[in-house]
């Protein structure tokens, strides 16, 4: 094998990266531990050559033949076994490129010089922003492309073409409102009709000259009034109080109310007039707590008035020591169910529901809390290491199993705005999206489900219609692909359930680019900006059909993946 690629890993991430790999005509050798029979028999039917790995590391490294590799990818599930293999490659040789997975912020920082030539990236990082937008229904999104953003929004669509309705806009595909499968890369002279959802690209000011408002939603955090506070913390005290305090509380209020009532009536000051309302409530008070200031008294009262301070005593005694016990009884059960995390999520309303706080848990969890989001997050393990950093970050988090319908109500799910389910498992995933769904019954939030395999998200959005599903593996296989094969890529996202990657390419002298015209190009890719070798650093948008390529300019697409890494292929041929 020459200028082959070493994968170190055959799982999750690591098995869409040797797919696509093989597809780009890359010879791939594979080098794992723990493949199973199956595993082996898909490598063997896909073209990738299998070599197990051994005990002995410099064995292994021998079997990969790093002085001829091309790159090397460390994407094993165990961050630990990616370090040390990156350390080792390092070692043997200075020259080849390191591509490797960690999904620990600090050690990525710290391998990036040792990856080099290569990178280091995280599978979270690459997927959180899709999984954000599903959860939270955004339509639009900001790609940076050199410096200067570019909005892409989808927006209904009216009766005729694309080009009549949205002039130079380019439009990057149109979901059908009938159903049928999402067409990619649509010319503008394409017929649309009323429900369709077309997804376009361009400026901020392109969209304003077309009247589209193509500014992200934003979520602030605004001041709340004297009223809104008092009933946030009405209804958090509420919810974590349990029903016998709600109870003794009540007869409590309703004795003091009773109270109040009977001394506006029979009370007479020594002078003959009756007690105001504020009195009233001071005496009722003072007697209840058998403070005694002598302010006021029933010795002279009438004889029914004065049996009633009997009652009173004695019954408002009996309800204030009911109700402290039952406060604090409260209290310090809802002290220790907290710091074991297993407690009801109180005062939450129009919040997020995250279930699973892994690597990907904790970054979505994090973009919507500073995006302006109330988040809690619930996860099985209690020892989960990601724990204090969500906290630290102003997270609830509560323990316990999210396929029960007692953990979600405990999650308050029956007052969220939205729910994402990203636990490492796909059958664990579809089994909490079907009891989140029974929880809300008729009332409709998003829900973001987290899968691997791409057939089985089809069948849960389109049959089951569970929510929106979301496949890290899909959103970050082309970034471990690009970053193997020396590519650019800006961006990976989805429109509607298909996955879009936008990526730079530089056009080599003598290339199958070189040259090319814009209506030769796949037509399930687009051209949405060039910067001309020879310019001033600005960008060519939107390139007409008849525009050409020339060696040294840089071109930005989006498209589907496995047509344009073929088209970026050809860029370095």
């Amino acid at each position: 094998m020459d200028g082959h690629i070493v994968v170190f890993g055959c799982h999750g991430v690591a098995r869409r990266v040797i797919r696509h790999l093989v597809q780009a005509g890359r010879e791939v050798l594979v080098i794992d531990r723990e493949a199973t029979r199956q595993d082996r028999e898909d490598l063997l039917r896909w073209g990738a050559t299998y070599v197990e790995s051994s005990d002995h590391r410099q064995y292994t490294l021998g079997a990969a033949d790093l002085d001829n590799a091309a790159a090397v990818l460390c994407i094993d599930e165990d961050d630990l076994r990616n370090v040390e293999m990156a350390l080792l490659v390092r070692e043997m040789s200075r020259s080849v490129r390191i591509v490797v997975y960690t999904s620990n912020s600090s050690v990525n920082r710290a391998l990036e010089p040792i990856a080099r030539p290569g990178t280091v990236l995280d599978v979270a990082a690459l997927s959180s922003r899709s999984i954000v937008e599903a959860v939270v229904e955004a339509h639009t999104r900001v790609l940076d492309l050199d410096g200067e953003p570019f909005t892409i929004v989808a927006v209904p669509a009216e009766d005729g073409d694309l080009r009549t309705q949205w002039g130079s806009l380019a439009p990057l595909a149109v979901e059908r409102a009938d159903g049928s499968p999402l067409i990619v890369g649509p010319g503008r002279s394409l017929q649309v009709s009323r429900g369709d959802m077309v997804t376009l690209i361009g400026r901020e000011g392109d969209f304003a000259a077309q009247g589209i408002n193509a500014s992200p939603p934003q979520v602030q955090r605004h001041r709340r009034s004297l009223l809104n506070s008092i009933r946030a913390s009405f209804n958090a005290l509420s919810d974590a109080v349990d029903r016998p305090f709600r109870i003794a509380f009540g007869i409590l209020a309703l004795l003091g109310l009773v109270s109040v009532v009977l001394l506006l009536i029979g009370y007479r000051e020594p002078d003959g007039s009756r007690m105001d309302p504020l009195d009233a409530v001071y005496f009722t008070a003072e007697t209840i707590g058998q403070v005694g200031f002598g302010d006021f008294y029933f010795r002279d009262q009438s004889t029914w008035l004065r049996l009633w301070s009997v009652f009173l005593i004695l019954f408002g005694i009996l309800l204030v020591a009911v109700v402290t016990a039952l406060l604090t009884n409260t209290l310090v059960t809802r002290r220790l169910a907290q710091s074991l995390g297993r407690q009801r999520l109180t005062g939450l309303r129009d919040h997020i529901v995250i279930v699973g706080l892994g690597s990907v848990g904790l970054a979505v969890a994090s973009e919507l809390r500073s995006s302006g989001y109330e988040v809690a997050v619930v996860d099985r393990d209690e020892n989960n290491r990601y724990v204090p950093q969500a906290r630290d970050a102003g997270i609830s988090v509560l323990f316990g199993d999210a396929t029960l319908h007692e953990t979600l109500v405990n999650a308050g799910i029956e007052q969220a705005r939205g729910a994402a389910v990203l636990t490492s498992d796909d059958m664990v995933n579809i089994e909490v999206g079907l009891a989140i769904r029974d929880a809300v019954g008729d009332r409709h939030i998003p829900v973001a489900l987290r899968v691997f395999e791409r057939d089985l998200g089809r069948v849960l959005g389109r049959d089951l219609a569970l929510g929106t599903t979301r496949s890290t593996a899909e959103l970050a296989a082309p970034w471990f692909v690009g970053a193997a094969l020396g590519l650019s890529i800006v961006s990976t996202f989805y429109v509607g359930g298909t996955a879009l990657l936008a990526a730079r390419i530089t056009v080599r002298s003598g290339s199958g680019l070189d040259g090319l015209a814009m209506r030769d190009i796949d037509a399930k890719t687009r051209v949405i900006a060039i910067r001309r070798a020879d310019s001033a650093g600005l960008l060519e948008h939107p390139p007409r059909g008849d525009t050409l390529l020339h060696a040294g300019d840089s071109a930005y697409l989006i498209g589907q993946y496995e047509e344009l890494l073929d088209l970026l292929q050809r860029a370095g041929r």
